[in-house]
């Protein structure tokens, strides 16, 4: 059973394990996405809300990256930024431009670098669109700089 360490602001430590620590981080996203729909949130997620505050773009920095952890997206990161010359950002522009042709203008000189770029990552997922956006939403907080652990502590 894999356990994530959550700190309170006050300092106090409690060990969950990451799916009950998940589902919670998931419901207490869902009531703070949307609190005037007249539900109060469960008491897991009051509870971890005390952990992770309420600031919904951090709470979803959190889910992101335990959704990393449930899909096993840590490795397959690591398969395509192994041995590879390019960059954590070029891999994130690459993976948003997947589908979207328009998204990434690109040189006709680079086209077949690029393309054996996307095989690999379409091999790495599976081809599957699910775990492509969430690895590119993974991805997304190494680029900004979001996935730290200064920044996960609180």
């Amino acid at each position: 059973m894999q356990l994530v360490t959550l700190t309170a602001p006050n300092g106090h430590r409690e060990r969950w394990d990451i799916k009950t620590a998940y589902l919670a981080l998931l419901s207490w996203y869902s009531y703070l996405n949307d609190p005037d729909n007249g539900k109060e949130p469960t008491s897991i997620a009051k509870r971890i809300g005390e952990f992770v505050g309420d600031d919904i773009k951090q709470v979803h920095t959190y889910l992101t990256y335990l959704d990393g952890f449930k899909g096993d997206l840590y490795s397959m990161l690591s398969l395509l930024a192994h041995n590879s010359n390019r960059s954590t950002v070029q891999l994130y522009f690459i993976m948003k431009s997947i589908g979207n042709d328009d998204y990434l203008p690109h040189s006709k000189e680079q086209e077949p670098e690029r393309q054996q770029l996307i095989n690999r990552i379409k091999q790495v997922t599976n081809n599957d669109q699910e775990t492509l956006r969430q690895l590119t939403e993974l991805t997304k907080l190494f680029v900004d700089g979001q996935l730290h652990y200064s920044n996960l502590e609180r």
